[in-house]
């Protein structure tokens, strides 16, 4: 009888995990410390944020598939996002384009590319690490934000998810004052 039991709780472990559904983290998850900008701007105004170095840390090229935004403010438009290799020699900072008041960002020496079906080689050097490139436009006044975003990717026939919890905050009008301009909820 005990074994029979044992029985039905491994078939139901077995079939709990065969959802199909991605997994979390990943050869591209970056653990570690997230900080998040804000910006002052005007209605209509387009931006790029450079949020997110990202390395492959496996031993097969990973695909991007696509970007989900967390807690997105209605008025707050995503353009893009692109991705391009951060570097285009050694010793240049690992972060091209920070925040700027423009998009596309200016990407001397460098190719922009669309995330979706973006390869990103396991990292080997410098020339394999990635910038992703996020793009914006806040069509009204007031604080529009997220708290952050998830990479969808796939490392051969296995999906992932990478949780990125890298805010950005858009104030409007430009006038806005800077200190005041913070992601809702957020202290200090």
């Amino acid at each position: 009888m005990a074994r029979r039991g044992l029985s039905a709780v491994a078939i139901l472990v077995l079939a709990g995990c065969s959802s199909g559904g991605p997994v979390r983290g990943g050869p591209l998850a970056q653990p570690g410390l997230r900080m998040g900008e804000s910006v002052v701007m005007k209605v209509g105004q387009t931006g790029t944020y450079g949020a997110e170095t990202i390395a492959n840390r496996g031993r097969v090229p990973a695909v991007l598939e696509r970007i989900v935004f967390l807690d997105r403010a209605p008025g707050l438009e995503i353009v893009g996002p692109l991705v391009m290799h951060v570097r285009t020699g050694p010793g240049v900072p690992a972060l091209a384009t920070g925040l700027i008041r423009q998009y596309p960002p200016p990407h001397e020496g460098a190719t922009l590319h669309p995330v979706a079906g973006f390869r990103i080689s396991p990292h080997r050097s410098w020339k394999d690490d990635v910038e992703l490139l996020i793009g914006f436009r806040a069509h009204r006044t007031g604080v529009l934000s997220y708290r952050g975003f998830e990479l969808h990717y796939r490392v051969g026939d296995k999906r992932y998810v990478a949780r990125y919890p890298d805010p950005l905050t858009v104030c409007t009008p430009r006038s806005f004052p800077l200190p005041r301009c913070k992601f809702p909820g957020r202290r200090g």
